[in-house]
């Protein structure tokens, strides 16, 4: 369903963590709009959370960070395929071609969050780019302020049901639909948080309920070797390390995680090195 995060002018951007959470609880593909010399800069296609924080640190260097509105869009794909294309933020034309460049300037981009009921016109398009090609673009060249416009809001959410970006060149940011503020952030849902997810398993009269987190960790297995809390040496195989060094075992009945006292360590006795690029998101037990 994807998540929407709108940075106001004069609030940090989100942190790292929260990055993280937003990409892995919607992890096809992401981009962000930010107003510019009277333009909004659109940037998209990053299908690596890699690619993307390459990206924002590009920008930091580019723009003022703190002082500069920021529109961020991770997407979840629901039609038209999982390409950098179809990634978001959208300037509000009905040109197609424009709505599929990677870099682009627009007076006005618009970011959005749900499913719209509408067929595509192209299979390789999604909704959203259907619905601002055949809606938000004649609704633009009609009225140029719609969207700011409570009429045009009401008309634009009675038709899509969902959440929708509208930014500016001059930096007005317009929103559609709920949001919840963190920390000054406007989020268009609750997927900035870590997953939640509870289960039960039924156990003859009884049931296991197990309250798990999913985290980002990396395997060991073949590459190295622990040491717990007893000094014993165990093989890596089944066990998992986080960012902090932290080490987690893996229960292969029950599919979780679970943290451990113990150490990690490579075959030439140096302490073991989290590995971003071939991490996984995992479920740990709370």
């Amino acid at each position: 369903m994807c998540i929407i995060a709108v940075k106001p002018s004069g609030v940090q951007i989100p942190d790292n963590e929260t990055i993280e959470n937003m990409w892995y609880n919607n992890p096809d593909g992401a981009g962000f709009m930010y107003p510019r010399d009277g333009m909004v800069q659109i940037k998209k296609g990053y299908m690596t959370l890699k690619h993307f924080k390459k990206a924002l640190k590009s920008l930091k260097k580019e723009i003022d960070i703190i002082n500069t509105p920021i529109v961020f869009h991770f997407r979840i794909g629901t039609s038209g395929g999982n390409i950098p294309e179809n990634t978001h933020p959208f300037p509000v034309t009905e040109h197609l071609s424009l709505l599929q460049k990677l870099q682009y300037k627009s007076p006005l981009a618009v970011a959005h969050n749900g499913i719209i009921h509408i067929t595509p016109s192209q299979e390789d398009i999604s909704d959203t780019m259907e619905y601002i090609i055949s809606q938000l673009g004649p609704l633009y060249q009609l009225k140029k302020d719609f969207y700011r416009c409570e009429a045009g809001k009401r008309l634009i959410y009675n038709s899509i049901q969902s959440k929708m970006v509208f930014l500016d060149g001059e930096g007005r940011i317009e929103t559609i639909g709920k949001f919840e503020e963190n920390d000054g952030i406007l989020y268009s849902n609750f997927s900035y948080l870590p997953y939640y997810n509870y289960k039960k398993w039924d156990i003859w009269d009884d049931y296991l309920v197990t309250c798990s987190q999913k985290k980002l960790l990396s395997w060991i297995n073949d590459d190295g070797y622990i040491i717990d809390k007893k000094g014993e040496l165990i093989d890596g195989y089944g066990f998992l390390i986080d960012r902090s060094g932290d080490v987690y075992e893996y229960d292969w009945e029950l599919d979780i995680c679970r943290k451990i006292n113990a150490r990690a360590y490579t075959f030439q006795n140096l302490p073991y090195q989290f590995n971003e690029d071939t991490a996984e998101i995992m479920e740990v037990d709370i």
